[in-house]
Parts: structure tokens; sequence; C-alpha cells
């Protein structure tokens, strides 16, 4: 193997370890907001994967490293560019689902009221006939 092969065999940093536990920071956050509730766990199941996979990504960085060697990176940075911008994007098509199938129920919501309106209108002129 060449020395510029080696670009990412330099073992985990303080910095490393810094942006690890601040993913598991965010991931207990998380967990306790769906705990108390705050944010349901379909939503947010997505999410918690993300920050797993970036956390793990800088906890061993030399698996890492041979992971995107072996991808074709030339710089692990790219690699995780690359990863989280992937991540990101399926995050936002997660978004998207959730969003369109809210505006669908507002839809059907919103026609139920008015047919219910309508009924409710419709007794009350049959009762106001009847009198």
């Amino acid at each position: 193997m060449q020395e510029n092969e080696l670009y990412w065999n330099f073992g985990a940093g303080a910095g490393n370890w810094v942006f690890g536990g601040l993913c598991l920071l965010i991931v207990a956050v998380s967990i306790r907001l769906i705990v108390r509730e705050r944010i349901t766990l379909q939503g947010s199941m997505s999410y918690l994967a993300f920050l797993l996979v970036l956390g793990v990504m800088a906890a061993v960085p030399d698996v890492t490293g041979r992971v995107a060697h072996a991808l074709g990176f030339a710089v692990m940075s790219n690699f995780f560019f690359c990863t989280a911008i992937a991540l990101l994007a399926v995050l936002h098509l997660r978004a998207l689902v959730t969003l369109s199938k809210v505006q669908l129920r507002s839809v059907a919501l919103t026609q139920e009221l008015a047919i219910m309106q309508e009924k409710l209108d419709r007794s009350l002129a049959e009762l106001r006939r009847d009198r």
C-alpha cells in the first residue's frame, strides 16, 4: 500500500469523539421527546438512524476510511458529506411523504365535515317544517 493511500488511517482523535458524543446527546434528547410524546416514534426513526450512522462514522474512523476508500473516495471528508447529503435527502423524502399524508387527510376531513354540516342543515330544516 502506498503512503498516500493511508489518508484514512489516523485513528480516532478527540474531535471524532466529541462529534460522536454530540450525536449521542441529540439521540438522547430525541428519545426523551419521544417518551414525553412531543414527537412521534414513526416520524423520528429516520432521524435517529441518520444520527446513528454519523455517530458510528465518527466513532470508528478507520472502518469509515476503509469503506470510503473501497467506494473510491479520495478524501474521507467527501465520503462523510456524501453520506450526510444522502441521509438528508432520505429525511426530506420522509417529510414529504408525511406532509402528503397530512394534506390528503385534511382534505378528507374537510369533505366529511361538509357532509355532516349538510346533514345537520337538512335535519334542522325538517324540524322547522314539522313545527
